[in-house]
């Protein structure tokens, strides 16, 4: 098996804004996927057999983050927790918060322990150029088209 993918998970203090955070900057996993084809060789290995999943997970509650600033394996995923405050994304363009939390989460997947997890860092570093910004924004939108959504 292979990392398919990596997903930014908000949880807020509140369940609206939860749901506003995950509306308008959860499209970027399915979008990032076409950043993952630059380094698909270096998502195998024997460390990550059954594991397609990485995700980074952003909570407000320190309560509700599992293992907060430690990777760890959960099932088929890759799990790193962190706690933070999610509301200056609410303050911001998605497209300019996506941008700042790849920076972010790079820096994070290069400490992975798992060499897939670590091959990440290389398209998460990667600044958005302007085209990719644009093929990203309808991804950003809620309702998204049911073709964005997978």
């Amino acid at each position: 098996m292979t990392i398919t993918t990596a997903r930014i998970y908000y949880e807020a203090r509140s369940e609206k804004r939860t749901l506003q955070l995950n509306r308008t900057h959860w499209g970027f996993a399915t979008w990032f996927k076409r950043r993952l084809k630059t380094v698909r060789e270096q998502l195998r290995g024997p460390e990550a057999e059954g594991v397609d999943i990485v995700n980074f997970m952003l909570h407000e509650v320190p309560e509700h983050a599992w293992r907060p600033c430690e990777w760890a394996r959960r099932g088929n995923t890759f799990n790193f927790s962190y706690v933070c405050n999610l509301s200056p994304l609410l303050l911001t363009p998605p497209v300019e918060n996506i941008e700042k939390l790849m920076g972010f989460t790079a820096e994070i997947a290069e400490q992975a322990p798992w060499p897939q997890v670590r091959a990440l860092a290389i398209p998460l570093s990667e600044p958005l150029s302007e085209e990719d910004k644009v093929s990203l924004l309808p991804y950003l939108k809620w309702p998204r088209p049911p073709e964005l959504l997978y």
